[in-house]
């Protein structure tokens, strides 16, 4: 019988809760002009802590496509269910964007490259992956120990270095590093399988403490810079909250580490409760966000500090009750 890893359900479980905090933040974070400089160093710290949410999306993917045998078959299915998701619920924040939010949206031949919902973005990545699994699986079959260290390494330089340096000095890279740099999150789905390939070899919790220093400093200088800079240019500013600054890439890999590494792999009733519907909640939590932000709380009128937890609470709950009914409609139920 297959041993199943309870830790990746838990990280899962985590990071989806977190890309729910980064939404209710960026309510906050987008009233930069309307809140306090105390609420906003708060939304601001929300929104960094919660970043490591899709790169470990990211980063579970990763561990499981590419530690088992490449499937044609099934990785078909994989890309024609995504992309039949994606249709759906592009359809479905169309129309509640036109119908409720008042927008109005024109470019549909767009939609083939860039998603009418920022949040539907990873919809984009993943079946990107999805497409290029078979060539990446190839790559990282035929990689030794050194290879594996020496892309960590060219890829955290080539995107989060110097992405970092393009804030303060414009390089103006026009020819980027194949494979290594552009497609940032592929470094992430790499990442987590290499972490996953080694995991023998990385167990042990006398790295714990350098993880946590990592992570605690790479945290410090996402909220420190954010914050500095928004005050700089009044607004928010939101370049150090990228996920391919190198600071991002930092506390996603020791965040990663130090669940994966540290948590017994055991099931736990409340994880293994909320895991099947964690995709559906990415993907309805957008419309019960705008209900609850735009017409239910006064959310400007309350700190981040406690607005944001009470407002991801209550968002959580309901987006994981609503995907629970979704999945009891049977055209529906294998899509969310």
């Amino acid at each position: 019988m297959k041993k199943v890893d309870y830790k990746l359900d838990t990280l899962r479980v985590l990071s989806m809760f977190l890309v729910i905090v980064i939404h209710v933040a960026n309510y906050y974070c987008r009233a930069f002009s309307q809140i306090s400089s105390l609420s906003y160093f708060g939304a601001v710290i929300f929104n960094a802590i919660a970043r490591v949410s899709v790169p470990i999306f990211f980063m579970i993917s990763g561990a499981l496509l590419l530690s088992k045998e490449y499937d044609e078959k099934k990785n078909f299915q994989r890309i024609k269910k995504m992309i039949i998701t994606l249709t759906i619920f592009t359809i479905v924040y169309l129309l509640w964007d036109k119908f409720y939010m008042h927008k109005e949206f024109t470019n549909y031949i767009g939609l083939l490259t860039s998603p009418e919902r920022s949040m539907l973005w990873f919809m984009y990545a993943i079946i990107a992956i999805y497409i290029a699994l078979p060539f990446i699986k190839c790559m990282t079959d035929n990689m030794n120990e050194k290879l594996d260290k020496s892309f960590i390494v060219l890829w955290m330089l080539f995107n989060g270095v110097v992405y970092l340096l393009n804030l303060f000095v414009d390089l103006d890279v026009k020819y980027l590093v194949p494979i290594l740099s552009g497609t940032y999150y592929l470094g992430y789905f790499i990442a987590g399988y290499l972490i996953y390939k080694y995991k023998d070899v990385i167990a042990s919790k006398k790295n714990n403490i350098l993880w946590i220093i990592v992570l605690v400093l790479s945290l410090t200088a996402t909220i420190g810079f954010t914050y500095v800079r928004s005050l700089d240019f009044n607004r928010y500013y939101d370049n150090f909250l990228a996920y391919r600054s190198i600071f991002v890439i930092l506390s996603s890999l020791s965040i990663f580490l130090l669940i994966y590494f540290n948590l017994p792999n055991k099931k736990i009733k409340l994880v293994s409760f909320v895991s099947p519907y964690s995709f559906g909640v990415y993907l309805v939590h957008g419309i019960i966000l705008n209900f609850l932000m735009e017409d239910i709380l006064s959310y400007i009128k309350i700190n981040s500090f406690i607005g944001i937890p009470i407002c991801v609470i209550i968002l959580s709950i309901f987006s994981v009750i609503v995907v629970a009914l979704l999945k009891k409609v049977p055209v529906l139920k294998k899509y969310i």
